[in-house]
């Protein structure tokens, strides 16, 4: 087993990898009385095409979340639900664009529970019936989606920023889609994507790493798996100009609420890995519109604003900014939002000062199990292993840099997505 130190914090990464390729991270806390586990398969709603051996495969939209509500069934009349309930854990899934992920939390016996957490997901238990039953259930679930204000805030923002990615998709897929999943789809997904190979599991809390990862061995060892087929995800091609620049739409809100995306291909911040990426241009935000911000004060004090907020994130080649703004005022905010995004500066006091609460944010994130759970699975998902240097890099950071993107980045590609309360 390898320890790998967190430089600087204090803190031990536990990693081991089984025969079969499956990946375990641990991180033990002896001041609580939990365990969290999650165990990740690198299988989103972005993989609807993907090719194995040469050979090309397009699903319906929505497989990854119809396996993962499926995969619970362990046989007949018997779920992991059943099972949990027994030993007094919880459990539940999740699939994002980029990976599904199965958890159990629980305050005793991890062991076992950490090895029936590999065991249901493993299983490769699919009947018709378990998949006809299901699509009721999450067709309910995928309108309820459409009809949550929230939700159609966030996928019309992506479909207005994207013009070809599959970002632009609810994961759910439509009731079209979900009417069209078979029990071959499922039984394909499940034999490209769920091998050992393809998946990690992380654990954090108390127990004993040693003792857990010789019964992880145990359990893997005795399970056979066929080769693993290595699928390739197939990207559409994506263009530099947003899909739609400006929308206005009545939705179920009750406040007017205002999204404005900024899209920016990597390219242009090439001399600059991902996380560097993501660490300036949140500072850069932060500086011009956070909560210490002279400007979102301003909007407050002003009551032209009830709340605004931001975001990084990336997608493929490309990096999306959004300003999630509550407001009645469109025009005169828009107006002050866009002045302030074509002179976005950082002073260096202010640098100096994010530098620093970075560093102490750092230091007192590894308390909550679950947080720190969340940490490595991000780092795996997005930088294919753990960040053991990020308080040095932090330390290192310039301020230079910052002040070079914000003068030569062009934050111009944009769109804005108005959302209006429902007329009564």
């Amino acid at each position: 087993m390898k320890e790998i130190n967190l430089k600087g914090l204090n803190e031990v990464i536990y990693y081991d990898e089984c025969s079969n390729g499956l990946k375990v991270y641990m991180w033990v806390n002896q001041k609580v009385n939990t365990f969290y586990g999650t165990l990740s398969i690198k299988y989103g709603s972005v993989y609807n095409n993907f090719k194995v051996n040469n050979k090309t495969y397009k699903l319906p939209l929505g497989v990854p979340h119809f396996l993962e509500h499926v995969k619970f069934n362990e046989k007949k009349d018997w779920t992991a639900h059943d099972y949990y309930n027994k030993t007094g854990c919880d459990t539940n899934a999740f699939t994002t664009f980029k990976w599904t992920n199965y958890q159990v939390y629980g305050t005793n016996n991890p062991k076992d529970n950490i090895i029936h957490l590999l065991d249901f997901v493993q299983n490769n238990y699919f009947t018709k019936s378990i998949i006809k039953n299901e699509k009721g259930i999450i067709i309910e679930e995928s309108n309820m989606t459409l009809d949550d204000p929230y939700s159609v805030l966030y996928f019309s923002h992506l479909n207005n920023i994207f013009n070809n990615y599959d970002y632009k998709y609810i994961i759910t897929g439509s009731e079209k889609d979900i009417k069209e999943i078979t029990l071959e789809d499922i039984k394909l997904a499940f034999e490209s994507f769920y091998h050992p190979q393809n998946m990690f599991l992380v654990i954090t809390g108390n127990f004993n790493p040693y003792e857990l990862m010789a019964s992880i061995k145990d359990n893997q060892n005795n399970k056979q798996f066929s080769l693993f087929v290595s699928p390739q995800r197939i990207i559409k091609k994506e263009g530099s100009r947003v899909n739609v620049s400006y929308e206005k739409r009545e939705i179920n809100v009750t406040n007017q609420k205002i999204n404005i995306g900024i899209k920016i291909p990597k390219s242009k911040l090439k001399e600059f890995d991902d996380f560097e990426k993501r660490l300036f241009l949140n500072i850069i935000l932060k500086a011009n519109f956070g909560s210490t911000s002279d400007l979102k004060n301003e909007l407050l004090e002003k009551e032209l604003i009830s709340s605004l907020y931001y975001s990084t994130n990336i997608y493929d080649d490309y990096i999306v900014i959004t300003i999630s703004i509550d407001t009645d005022y469109e025009e005169e905010v828009l107006n002050i939002i866009n002045n302030r995004l074509d002179n976005l500066n950082v002073d260096e006091k202010t640098f100096n000062r994010m530098k620093k609460s970075q560093i102490a944010n750092l230091i007192t994130q590894f308390e909550d199990v679950e947080y720190v759970n969340s940490i490595i699975q991000f780092e795996i998902i997005n930088y294919d292993h753990i960040m053991d240097d990020v308080k040095s890099r932090l330390e290192s950071i310039n301020f230079h840099d910052i002040k070079r993107i914000c003068e030569s980045v062009n934050f111009k590609e944009r769109c804005v997505f108005v959302a209006k309360p429902l007329k009564q």
